[in-house]
């Protein structure tokens, strides 16, 4: 069993039995190393803060309500720490406290009425044009077809990493002046066709040319040197070469989903459910995340306003 004793130097005391108990019956669930270290951050960081303030041990039967939005307070107006770790701490306090209630070690949950922080939506951050360019330039010199065709198709249908690594040769249908891929199995299995532009239609069909098994329907569509591609990481590994070979920051698979909806709003504004039809999701409301604009946006649009 690990023993889970205060290791921040400010505390004089390591943490109460109550919290060490907690942390173990959470280990034995098999919460991961990371969760535990957090909980146990924002139990050191309460903890201190109590028995600083009110010069006493800790004791979680005490704990009021008033306790922890002072405790909310202090962080806000003396520490200025961030709300989302704010936020973060008090989803541990408020885990614990359920816990001790449970366990007999208080009488009531003394943060079933505070509040979180209510944050700003964060919009999804996906490639600016400009390094789009540089990756897709990156990707056609190096003449390899088929990771022209994972990024071409990444970037001009907004596929979730998981549905493009399931596609099947059959999947792909291509015409002269049309095309569409099947996504047979979405997120919460969902089924859906999306069009093809121009050139992911032409990548595919330089691909599916050399494809050893393009003449199988229900062959994987993404082959390597040794099989199959079925890992996300190799899709990771993938854009990561080509991403530093553009000179750009790396960035994620889910990126490029978030790039191709930005930039489908922007040639279609306000068409939310043709967007939600094309990546598959059944709640408009997902979608109106790309209708928020940034703070560069809103500081851009400011500078208009005539003084």
């Amino acid at each position: 069993m690990t023993q889970h004793n205060n290791s921040n130097s400010k505390m004089s005391q390591p943490l109460p039995p109550s919290a060490c108990h907690w942390l173990e019956a959470l280990e034995q669930q098999g919460k991961s190393r990371h969760t535990l270290t957090a909980y146990q951050r924002a139990l050191v960081h309460f903890i201190q803060w109590s028995e600083t303030t009110y010069g006493s041990p800790f004791d979680a039967a005490a704990v009021i309500p008033r306790d922890l939005r002072d405790w909310k307070a202090y962080q806000q107006a003396v520490e200025k720490t961030a709300p989302a770790t704010i936020n973060q701490r008090l989803v541990a306090l408020s885990r614990f406290f359920a816990w001790a209630v449970k366990s007999g070690m208080a009488h009531t949950n003394p943060t079933d009425d505070i509040s979180n922080i209510h944050l700003p939506q964060r919009q999804p951050k996906g490639l600016d044009k400009r390094d789009l360019r540089r990756l897709l330039r990156a990707v056609h010199t190096s003449a390899n077809l088929r990771d022209i065709a994972v990024i071409e198709v990444l970037a001009g249908t907004g596929l979730r990493v998981g549905e493009l690594l399931a596609l099947q040769v059959g999947d792909v249908a291509l015409n002269e002046r049309s095309g569409k891929l099947t996504v047979r199995r979405g997120k919460h299995g969902g089924y859906r066709e999306v069009p093809l532009t121009a050139d992911v239609r032409a990548a595919l069909q330089n691909y599916l040319v050399h494809h050893s098994e393009a003449d199988y329907p229900s062959a994987p569509l993404w082959l390597g040197t040794r099989g199959e591609l079925s890992h996300r990481s190799s899709i990771v590994r993938l854009l990561n070469k080509y991403a530093y070979q553009a000179g750009i920051e790396a960035f994620s698979p889910h990126a490029l989903r978030h790039t191709f909806a930005t930039r489908y709003l922007e040639a279609n504004p306000g068409d939310l459910r043709g967007l939600a039809a094309l990546l598959g999701h059944a709640n408009l409301n997902t979608v109106m995340i790309y209708t928020e604009p940034r703070l560069e946006d809103l500081a851009e649009r400011m500078e208009r306003i005539d003084v």
